[in-house]
């Protein structure tokens, strides 16, 4: 398995929200050392979460490394006590570990969890790319958790991969797939309706998706007449 690598600019949003004073969110050099350290020992684990939402083009903040691991990988624990010490070691498989240099928290999810809307499949089952979690192993993760952050990455990437996103549906459970289909229309619904679009007939041939919003989409004001101040009468 290829090695899993943070982009500089992915790095740059933590560099953003630690200047900001987000206390809780790893600094960049401390995030991409845990990473670097990570890689070595996650063999066939997978990470998802919110550094999975920036690997495929939706760049924010996390304040913590998620992984999938198999729920055959019963040494999973035993590779990474190099790097990480146990904090909580859970029976239920949902581990929490902590970076002994960096301090960065690294959460542990197996295989089989059960969530909100269904049971978390394995790395096997859904695949995975440079270290991370496909994109396909991506959604089906985030439709059985149903948060709100969940949502909300999904309909990011649904606005960056559109097309990309759509070809998913076939792929996942039945049971998933009427959210999912609800979350694809919000989004387009979300960029149809976005005032800092251009038209696709002004995109076109322009090189940009994106510009200020015209002034005459929403129309111009009228000017308020103003009175002229009355003359007064000398007495």
């Amino acid at each position: 398995m290829a090695e899993a690598v943070l982009t500089p600019s992915h790095l740059s949003v933590f560099a953003f929200a630690k200047g900001c004073g987000f206390v809780d969110t790893p600094a960049p050099d401390m995030l991409a050392m845990t990473v670097e350290d990570l890689r070595t020992v996650q063999g066939t684990a997978l990470i998802i979460g919110g550094l999975a939402v920036g690997h495929y083009g939706h760049e924010r903040a996390t304040k913590d490394v998620d992984i999938l691991y198999a729920d055959a990988d019963g040494r999973i624990l035993e590779r990474l006590k190099g790097y990480f010490r146990i904090v909580v070691k859970a029976k239920n498989g949902w581990h929490h570990l902590e970076h002994r240099k960096t301090h960065v928290r690294l959460e542990l999810i197996p295989e089989g969890g059960l969530t909100t809307y269904g049971f978390i499949p394995g790395p096997k089952l859904v695949g995975g790319e440079n270290g991370f979690i496909s994109l396909f192993g991506l959604v089906w993760l985030k439709l059985v958790s149903g948060r709100l952050q969940d949502m909300a990455d999904l309909a990011q990437l649904a606005k960056i991969k559109p097309a990309e996103m759509a070809a998913l549906r076939t792929r996942l459970p039945p049971d998933l797939v009427e959210r999912f289909d609800a979350l694809l229309a919000q989004a387009r619904r979300e960029l149809e309706n976005d005032p800092g679009r251009l038209p696709d007939s002004l995109a076109k041939g322009s090189g940009e998706s994106t510009a200020e919003e015209a002034p005459a989409r929403y129309g111009k004001r009228k000017r308020r007449a103003t009175r002229k101040p009355r003359a007064v009468k000398a007495r």
